[in-house]
């Protein structure tokens, strides 16, 4: 049998499975790569309706400013999120150490927060000219998912909202990873997103049927062909080979759950006409569109965990839809953002115009905040039993640092935090604590996560 140096299996319950590059076919191997972790069953939250998991990220840090000292965000960025203040925390004060770490530039290493770990060596070029790869290690959105992820259509599902630049996907594009080496890219289309989760929701019997026996005679096929190439591989490559296969049969068991029962809160969603996705001025109108399906799929249980990015690191993207008045008159935010959060603190129209910006973010978080809270779930709300994180790459554009950055997490994971208060940690905190402290909540026993010499177990004082 014939095999390509590199073989890929599409349409198969949302999945993309790639047959590895193999050292023992005279293919580069990658030795950091190591077998997925499938541990546990899927944690429930209050009323026995599923825990969910959610990163927003947004780009160029610069929200620490006017952070609160209290639950009162009267006139300050976080104003937007008033209605939600009695369930949030505010997190000051944590350290984004690990990613001072070479190699790369400031904004490729913070790309790589949720894994916790620096990045590896490689040739992606940064905003400074340095080079660096991809991150070295999983992302605790897959860790949660391998965990919780199991029973539902998709394991995990990954919002882009012009987060693609630089020419294409790389590492400041980026925010999940399978493992060290691993990224998982985002789907910058609502409309591929729309196909990809809801085009066979509502479908009939026997027609889900149908598709259900094409896909897994797709999966049996390849299954037969990794097993003639299993023979031919060194014990690495076998290894990794093992890794695709678990992946494969990942695939395998949702096909028997594949799309949800149109009903209730789950209702098959409009995505409207097609609009330019690469136009700034769709900005916004791109992410109400993901947030809406991200909730959608939540009602449907097509998935639990999910990661929401706005544009890439760096986000050298103005905003026409914003307007801001220099005192000569009110006209559009045409600026370069990037460029702007570089300048001094006493640039007052630039973090004047960076301010509106910032509190625009927070309306876009209120926002997805608020879809949650309409959907009830026993005597609360799909908000109540999910755990929704708001972080940046960076803590502030001008210094370019990684310490001292603020997190925002709304709801409680089903009553596990203690919401409504703002906590200021002490310094030398890593922010590996806080992704220890939700794969708790999550109901995942975890006592680390990314580099153990950057994490000191969950943050204290989030539970009571």
């Amino acid at each position: 049998m014939n095999f390509s140096r590199r073989m890929f299996l599409k349409g198969v319950g949302g999945a993309s499975l790639a047959l590895p590059l193999f050292s023992s076919l005279g293919c580069q191997s990658d030795p950091s790569a190591r077998a997925p972790e499938r541990l546990g069953r899927a944690g429930l939250g209050q009323d026995g309706f599923p825990k969910r998991f959610v990163f927003v990220y947004i780009p160029n840090g610069n929200i620490d400013r006017e952070l609160p000292a209290g639950m009162d965000f009267t006139g300050s960025i976080l104003e937007p999120l008033a209605p939600f203040a009695d369930r949030m925390l505010v997190l000051k004060g944590l350290d984004l150490s690990v990613h001072n770490l070479p190699p790369g530039e400031p904004h490729q290493q913070g790309m790589a927060l949720l894994t916790g770990r620096s990045l590896n060596l490689g040739n992606m070029v940064g905003g400074d000219g340095t080079l660096a790869g991809w991150a070295s290690g999983i992302s605790v959105d897959q860790e949660i998912a391998n965990h919780i992820g199991g029973g539902t259509a998709h394991k995990s599902l990954h919002f882009g909202v012009q987060s693609t630049a630089y020419g294409g996907t790389e590492v400041r594009t980026v925010l999940s990873y399978a493992g060290s080496d691993q990224p998982i890219s985002n789907e910058t289309s609502p409309y591929g997103m729309y196909d990809l989760v809801f085009s066979s929701l509502g479908q009939d019997p026997a027609g889900a049927a149908n598709l259900r026996a094409r896909r897994k005679s797709i999966l049996d096929a390849v299954g037969k062909r990794y097993e003639t190439l299993a023979p031919r591989l060194g014990s690495e490559d076998k290894l990794k080979l093992e890794q695709h296969l678990t992946a494969v049969r990942d695939v395998e068991k949702r096909l028997a759950n594949p799309g949800a029962t149109v009903g209730g809160y789950c209702q098959v969603p409009s995505v409207g006409a097609p609009m330019d996705l690469n136009d700034p001025a769709n900005y916004p109108a791109i992410g109400k569109l993901h947030m809406d399906l991200l909730v959608m799929a939540f009602a449907c249980d097509l998935t639990r965990v999910a990661t929401l990015q706005w544009s890439a690191s760096t986000n050298n993207k103005p905003y026409p839809f914003l307007m801001y008045d220099d005192g000569s008159g009110a006209k559009p935010i045409m600026d370069d953002e990037h460029v702007m959060g570089h300048q001094p603190d006493s640039d007052v129209h630039a973090w004047n115009k960076l301010r509106v910006i910032r509190r625009w973010y927070m309306e876009q978080y209120a926002y997805l905040l608020a879809r949650m809270s309409e959907i009830k779930e026993g005597d609360g709300t799909m908000l109540d039993n999910t755990v929704v994180v708001l972080g940046s790459e960076i803590a502030r554009g001008n210094t370019h640092s990684h310490m001292d950055a603020p997190f925002l997490v709304a709801g409680s994971g089903g009553g596990y935090f203690k919401t409504g208060r703002v906590i200021d940690f002490p310094g030398d905190v890593p922010h590996n604590n806080l992704l220890v402290s939700v794969m708790n909540a999550m109901g995942i026993p975890a006592t680390t996560f990314g580099d153990p010499a950057h994490c000191t177990g969950p943050l204290a004082g989030l539970t009571g």
